[in-house]
């Protein structure tokens, strides 16, 4: 019986250590169904104050789940597809979606040339400062520039409330929501670490400031890649 016994604890010892990612992966991926469904159903509700609210609650949850979905897909390092680009393009095309839903979004500055990123996980990120900027603020500035020794900036701004200066480095710990948050502002506290996992699988770096006068600059700043590593553009 001891033999046994010891057996199982060496077993269990042996066993590798749960991944607290892949739960919250796992997880997040299996609530998407049921909320799917109970979406469809609030909708088939007689209209009522209560159902909108319902449908709000159930759309946020949505939000929180998804959040979740690409947090962890970025720290367990996402496949990078690095390939040239017209990045120009490729913000102005960013931009034009969001004033097509009627969201305040402006774009200053060029790049003029192309530039080896992945573009999905470029478009990610800027997503994501982005949609801090409107929740936040209700508008967002992203302009763009070149700078010396070969490397671009990317900053999205805004005039919101900011962020405490004692806050600004913990904001990028996942699950963090500042002190000072806005009552009926809701959210996982992910975007913004999201933003920096994706941002560090660019090879890249993302600061935070505040700006004189109030509100937020985010700034990515993304080095060259040589274009021997970007893969090849499908014919």
């Amino acid at each position: 019986m001891r033999t046994q016994a010891a057996t199982r604890v060496v077993e269990l010892s042996a066993a590798p250590p749960i991944d607290p990612l892949r739960i919250l992966a796992s997880m997040s991926h299996d609530l998407q169904t049921p909320l799917t469904r109970m979406k469809l159903r609030a909708e088939a509700m007689a209209d009522s104050i209560e159902r909108n609210k319902l449908i709000a609650d159930l759309e946020e949850m949505q939000h929180l789940v998804r959040q979740g979905i690409v947090y962890a897909r970025s720290r367990h390092g996402a496949d990078v597809t690095l390939r040239r680009v017209d990045l120009d393009a490729c913000l102005q095309s960013l931009v034009s979606d969001y004033c097509d839903i009627g969201k305040a979004v402006t774009l200053f500055g060029r790049i003029g040339m192309p530039w080896v990123t992945c573009q999905h996980s470029l478009r990610r990120t800027l997503m994501n400062l982005i949609d801090n900027a409107l929740k936040y603020a209700g508008a967002a500035e992203l302009s763009v520039r070149r700078l010396p020794g070969n490397s671009i900036s990317i900053a999205v701004a805004d005039r919101g409330p900011g962020i405490p200066p004692e806050e600004l480095a913990a904001v990028m710990q996942p699950f963090y929501r500042v002190s000072s948050c806005i009552a009926g502002i809701s959210g996982a506290g992910l975007g913004l670490s999201i933003a920096q996992e994706l941002t560090a699988s660019l090879g890249g770096t993302l600061s935070l400031a505040n700006r004189e006068g109030g509100g937020l600059l985010a700034m990515l700043t993304l080095a060259a890649c040589p274009a021997s590593r970007a893969t090849p553009a499908r014919r």
